[in-house]
């Protein structure tokens, strides 16, 4: 996902963020554990495991009707080297986090996430956009 997301509070982004390495380092686990089981079924080299050769182009789209074990090994190969650096970026931000709160941040200012590829990039703290307005309704009911 890509583009801005915008909080009201610098602690509802904190969680957001937290959300966010949670759900790629559950997708890490879950990805490494699956190639772990298809490496420990296999007796040949690692590498070799991974390289599928039956990959056929079929207009747009590539297919493997071939070798679908060797296939599902490569993408998700493909897809571990895509979340670590997901992974690490997002912690970075995580990280720093603390800095942004030590900044001089009107009251009532609102922030915008800037997400490129899922990962968090920017914040931008905007002070036109004011934080909505929250009342509070209360009543008293009697029976007659």
């Amino acid at each position: 996902m890509s583009g801005l997301v915008r909080f009201y509070e610098l602690e509802d982004m904190r969680r957001y963020i937290k959300g966010l390495l949670d759900t790629y380092q559950r997708e890490y686990d879950r990805s490494s554990n699956v190639i772990g089981s298809m490496l420990r079924d296999k007796t040949k080299n690692g590498q070799e495991v991974i390289q599928s050769r039956g990959w056929t182009k079929v207009g747009d789209v590539v297919v493997n009707s071939l070798e679908p074990g060797r296939g599902s090994m490569e993408i998700i190969f493909q897809l571990l080297n895509e979340l670590k650096p997901r992974i690490a970026k997002t912690e970075e931000m995580l990280k720093s986090f603390d800095l942004v709160e030590n900044l001089p941040i009107p009251e009532d200012a609102t922030f915008l996430l800037s997400l490129r590829n899922g990962v968090p990039e920017r914040i931008i703290i905007d002070s036109t956009v004011k934080r909505p307005e929250k009342y509070s309704f209360a009543a008293a009911f009697t029976t007659v």
